[in-house]
């Protein structure tokens, strides 16, 4: 549940706290009195009109309650390629990411990158999947579009042969545009 249904949640149930305690006091004044106050309140546009925005603000809270979450992510620990009787192949998110940035810094007008893997399961019954999110710095001049394309490409062949590994999810972001050379490498002039 996200920030605004929790702000939305909690003023719903402030309202509810007050409304309760109002009614409880209602015991001190005499029933024409408050009944008369009721009369007019439920007369007055403005209060049905506050009357369906709580009642869609609560249905809403009601459904995102249901819901439940979409997605779980983990950036830690290990992903699981084979499980078999006599035990399970597991490899490292490390070492899924270290294997990413070095096939990333091979490809022309990628300076730096920075790979983050991460294990995705949609649903408690749905297997995991793997997801690497890509942040790229650039060379300038270098198109963006194919870059990205080959950049994943390149990295879903690695995956596909090293580990057996389809249809992994890769999200490419441009963080920045260098002409600086990336470390290790030195010009000789």
């Amino acid at each position: 549940m996200g920030i605004i249904n929790r702000f939305l949640r909690f003023v719903s149930r402030i309202g509810l706290a007050l409304l309760s305690v109002l009614v409880l006091c209602m015991g001190v004044l005499p029933e024409s009195i408050w009944l008369n106050e009721i009369h007019y309140i439920l007369s007055r546009r403005e209060t049905v009109a506050v009357s369906v925005v709580l009642l869609l603000v609560a249905l809403h809270l009601l459904g995102v309650s249901l819901r439940g979450r979409a997605e779980r992510t983990h950036e830690r620990g290990d992903f699981i390629l084979l499980q078999g009787a006599e035990g399970g192949v597991r490899v490292a998110l490390p070492a899924i990411r270290a294997m990413a940035e070095r096939t990333l810094l091979s490809l022309h007008g990628i300076r730096m990158a920075k790979v983050r893997a991460q294990r995705v399961r949609a649903s408690k019954k749905a297997p995991e999947t793997l997801r690497l999110v890509l942040d790229l710095t650039v060379s300038r001049g270098t198109p963006v579009a194919s870059l990205t394309e080959a950049a994943a490409a390149a990295i879903r062949t690695e995956l596909r042969e090293t580990m057996g590994l389809e249809d992994v999810a890769v999200e490419s972001h441009i963080t920045a545009f260098s002409d600086a050379v990336p470390a290790g490498k030195r010009r000789v002039v």
